[in-house]
This record gives C-alpha cells, structure tokens and sequence, in this order.
C-alpha cells in the first residue's frame, strides 16, 4: 500500500462516489452529483499535473460545428441524428455558460469563420447554404447560422480575389485556462476533493462496489467505492477494452505576440480538421491528423499555413506548442452509459469536449442516480 494511514483516511475511505478523469466530463460529473447528493463524499482523480488531460490542452472553442462539418456529419449520420449532435453541442455550449458564467470561462461571442484553401474544400453554394440553414434552424433556431461572404472583409487574412468565406456570429472562443480553474474552485468550493497525480490502472467490480487500483511512479496502492465513473476519454480503453474509442492526436502551435494585431475571430479549415483563432495579439493554429503526416511534418504544415493565410505572423516566432489528444470512434456520438451496476463511461467527444463535456457530465450523474 502507497498511502499513509492519513493520506487514506482523509481523501480514499468511505467514499461514495469516484470519478477517474478530471477534465470537463469529470469535474461536470463530480459537480453535478454533489448537488444531487450533497452528502456524498466525491473524489475525483487525475493523473495530469494541472489537471484534464485534453480538457487543458484544447484550443478553446465554443463551436457546434462549420458549414462544411456539419454537411459532412449528415451524409455520415443522416439528417436526424447530425441535427441531434448540433442540439446536444448547442445545449452544452449553454449549460457550461450558464453554470460558471461568461467571464469565468473567458467566452466572447467573436463569430466563427470557414475559410477554403487552394486545393481544398470548395465552398457551397447559396442554395445548397439556404439549404443546410433550413436544416440547422431546427437546432439554432435562426435563419441565418450561416452566411456567404467575400473573405477580403477580414483584416489580416490573406484572401485571393472574389475568394468567398462562410460566416456564423453563433460560434465564440473561450479561455480554456480560465475554464479549468473555475471548475476546480466549483468543485473544491462544493466539498469535492481533487487528487492529481494518481494514475488508474484497473476497476475491478466486487460484491460492494468497486476497486480502484492506481500507482504513482514505482508505488501503487488500492481504495474501495461503491460508485465509479470513467471519464477519461480518449484513454478510456486502457480501463474498458470493450469501448469504441482510441486517441487522435492534434498538434497546436500559438505565436508570439504581434503589434497591432487585428484578426479576432474563431476559423475553421478543411471541414473543422484544421482550426485557428486570435488569443489577444497571438495567432494559434492547429490540428492536421487528417493529413496523416508524421509529427514534425503536421507542425510544418500547420505553420506554412498559418504563414501563408496571416501574413504578418511571419514576423513572429512560435512561442507555444504542444500535443493534445480527442477521443474518436466509428461515430460521432459520445458514449455515455452504464457498464455496470454502479458504474458509468461518458468518454468519447470527438474534439467537441468543450461543447458537450458539461452536458455529458451531467449525464453520467444522473445515470448513477438511476441505480
């Protein structure tokens, strides 16, 4: 055993519920939970230094989807079930601001915007965007979510003659930093205690609940709970070999500052796999694991791109740049649902944890209440 007597009293006995996972999903579970049950005693366990693996690590925005995704996710999905996703991202983009508030997450409202590349994806056209519009209306509930214009309107992009964007003032960016804090001070604020630096390596169902086996570094140790959830998605088949889920890496790169910088908006490329947004007076661009390039290929890339489309940011470094992972599957949707009796996986976002994490969250709680 790794823990002290007190180490074990204080934070790993007489639980009632632990949540493996302290990203959105997990710290939503954990939350929602408590207010449900104000008497359970909750941990949530992390294996990351600052806590939410991905859910640290993304890129902030608060999005449902471009054009070019979404008519992707229908030809996918069919048109009932890709509305469906649009309505749980849309509500979940709600719930989260609501629950912590706009300036705790750091969220602006700053537009989203489709660019199209040379050799890439073509921009539909007005009525198959009059089209798509009726179709999303059914979840946004305005005519317009989407609207044609001449990309040469945005300052600081690179736009080619007559070259046409699609615009959304739906979508808006949030400071992830900012979102992480403020759902570690709910959760320790509710009474739940947070422990990172434990790594998961098995659950075990027994007559009562569960074991939970961890280690950290050479040491290991185990603790009993009556209740578990597995939130740690794009990991997730290392405790649940079963479900449909493995990691996809995105590379994310984020400049120095630039003077007088003057682009302010959210960007979509290439149907959501390439994405870029201002953060202040630096630019950050990022994904590319549809390329299916080696590492230090995907970074070049990403960082031509970023000179070729915003000129100016040439003249500065990167000073940011890092691996996170999304879990994906053979769907879109996310899993959220019981494995066992007392126990519940909300895994797989599909790059949309930000959107839908808090909704998912939630959900796995009100699963355990069900028991």
């Amino acid at each position: 055993m790794a823990f002290s007597y007190w180490e074990s009293k204080e934070w790993l006995e007489g639980l009632d519920l632990c949540i493996v996972g302290g990203g959105i999903v997990g710290l939503s579970a954990a939350i929602f939970a408590k207010e449900r049950h104000p008497g359970w005693r909750i941990v949530v366990l992390e294996s990351t230094p600052f806590g939410g693996g991905g859910s640290s690590k993304n890129a902030g925005f608060a999005c449902f989807g471009s054009a070019s995704e979404l008519r992707q996710d229908r030809m996918e999905l069919g048109d009932e079930e890709a509305l469906q996703l649009v309505k749980m991202r849309l509500e979940g983009l709600q719930l989260l601001r609501k629950t912590l508030g706009d300036e705790a997450i750091g969220f602006r409202a700053c537009g989203s915007i489709e660019f199209f590349v040379p050799g890439g994806l073509k921009p539909m056209s007005a009525d198959a965007l009059d089209e798509l519009n009726h179709w999303v209306s059914g979840a946004t509930a305005v005519p317009n979510t989407f609207e044609i214009c001449t990309a040469s309107k945005f300052s600081e992009y690179a736009s080619r003659p007559e070259e046409l964007a699609i615009f959304s003032r739906l979508e808006g960016v949030i400071d992830t930093g900012q979102l992480n804090r403020a759902m570690r001070k709910r959760a320790e604020n509710m009474g739940i205690d947070l422990i990172y630096g434990l790594k998961v390596k098995r659950l075990d169902q027994i007559e009562n609940g569960w074991s939970v086996q961890m280690e950290q570094g050479k040491d290991s140790g185990e603790f009993l709970s009556p209740r578990v959830v597995i939130a740690t998605n794009a990991f997730a088949r290392e405790l649940l070999p079963e479900v449909d889920v493995v990691p996809a890496m995105n590379r994310v790169l984020v400049t120095e500052p630039i003077p007088a910088w003057n682009f302010h908006h959210a960007v979509h490329l290439e149907a959501g796999y390439v994405y870029a947004r201002s953060i202040g007076n630096r630019m950050l661009i990022g994904g590319g694991r549809h390329w299916n390039l080696p590492p230090e290929e995907t970074e070049k890339k990403l960082q031509d791109w970023l000179h070729s489309l915003w000129p100016r940011t040439q003249q500065a470094g990167i000073a940011y740049r890092w691996v996170g992972f999304l879990g994906i599957g053979s769907t879109r949707q996310p899993v959220v649902r019981k494995i066992a009796p007392g126990a519940v996986a909300a895994v797989r976002m599909g790059g949309m944890g930000v959107a839908i994490g808090m909704q998912i969250g939630k959900h796995a709680a009100e699963l355990l209440s069900s028991d």
